[in-house]
């Protein structure tokens, strides 16, 4: 089952507005509540919490049961996610928020598709609210509405969030495989001897941050109203650029093939603090959206029938992809690879090989060649 997390504008009159607005104020109070009490419990469960506030909730509030039920799962995903960053070591505080979005589930929430008009329930009856149907919502239009979420964004206006879903039936796995080497430099190279990003995305992410940082530093008035326009720029625009890599990547592709990608787990602690990194390279690591762009390839896979593997990254960088020895000093800086047997290539374009083959062996599925073998020749 794939699902996909649509956002529409809505447009509810100045009486759904008061509706909605009085049920979010009693939804965001009983998150709250739920919040202290799950906070305090050594051993949470939702069952518990349930049995310590329910009962007072429905008779101070008044709220409606399913949104008391909804608000306190809410509040139990919240502490156990806090929880879950404290085991790995990070500093924690109490989720506070003075007003949340309100959670829609199927009783709460009904889609007329032919109508295009969502129906939402609140303290004062249910609403109904046409649909504004945009672009990028369109492509949806024949999913399944599964739940939702309704809330008020950023710029003070109200927006739905609906998640839909549609079966999608995995294809039959074909012999093509392809290893992907992300970077920092270089944003893909793929085992098929392709490299993908722009050059001159870096120089525009150069170009933002400075310009941030000299905004930051003078602290003007006019200043902070301009970092204020920037916020979130260079978040978008590297967002788009994943984007971009993941079309191109996948547009060679075919249903039931495959793309594999190092774990990168922990990579900054490992490859930053235990190395004593150069604070140059401490600054691009943090910067390094390699997740991001794992998701953005995953998003686009997971509609074309495209399956996604995983391998540890011990040795894929040392490792020569030809003749398998590995070396530590075959690998003479960032960009060349040279190895005894004759073997001279991008390191990248080496490392993805041994993505591929590692999987390949893993997986039951090492014999056949996935990629051109080998192009010899200094890529740097």
């Amino acid at each position: 089952m794939v699902t996909r997390t649509v956002v529409f504008p809505i447009n509810p009159t100045e009486e759904q507005r008061d509706s909605l607005s009085e049920t979010m104020k009693l939804y965001s109070k009983a998150y709250k509540h739920c919040i202290d009490v799950a906070w305090d419990m050594e051993k949470l469960s939702a069952v518990e919490v349930h049995k310590k506030t329910y009962r007072k909730l429905r008779k101070e509030l008044g709220l409606k049961s399913q949104y008391v039920c909804s608000s306190r799962n809410r509040a139990v995903e919240s502490v156990k996610a806090m929880r879950v960053l404290r085991k790995k070591g990070k500093k924690i505080t109490k989720p506070r928020a003075e007003i949340i979005p309100i959670r829609l589930d199927a009783r709460t929430l009904s889609f007329d598709r032919p109508r295009e008009i969502v129906s939402i329930a609140t303290q004062k009856g249910r609403i109904k609210i046409p649909l504004i149907w945009h672009k990028q919502a369109m492509r949806y239009k024949d999913w399944g509405c599964k739940a939702g979420e309704v809330g008020i964004n950023k710029k003070g206006k109200w927006v739905i969030r609906l998640i839909f879903e549609k079966m999608i039936k995995k294809p039959k796995r074909t012999n093509h495989v392809i290893g992907v080497d992300r970077g920092i430099r270089q944003a893909i190279v793929s085992s098929d001897n392709r490299f993908l990003g722009i050059r001159a995305w870096k120089e525009r992410e150069r170009k933002l941050l400075l310009l941030k940082a000299r905004l930051q530093s003078k602290g003007t008035k006019s200043a902070r109203r301009h970092l204020k326009k920037l916020s979130g720029k260079l978040r978008r625009f590297k967002e788009n650029c994943d984007r971009i890599v993941a079309k191109d990547l996948l547009s060679n592709l075919m249903p039931g093939d495959t793309i594999v990608f190092e774990k990168l787990t922990n990579i900054r602690e490992r490859c930053g603090q235990r190395r004593k990194a150069r604070k140059k390279h401490r600054s691009n690591m943090g910067r390094w959206s390699f997740k991001r762009l794992e998701n953005a390839i995953n998003y686009v896979a997971e509609l074309n029938g495209i399956y996604v593997g995983y391998v540890e990254p011990h040795y894929t960088s040392q490792m020569c992809s030809k003749c398998g020895i590995i070396l530590k000093s075959n690998r003479e800086n960032q960009y060349f690879y040279s190895c005894s047997c004759g073997l001279k290539l991008n390191a990248d374009l080496n490392a993805s090989r041994n993505i591929c083959k590692k999987w390949r062996i893993a997986n039951g599925h090492a014999s056949g060649l996935s990629v051109n073998q080998p192009i010899v020749a200094n890529y740097s």
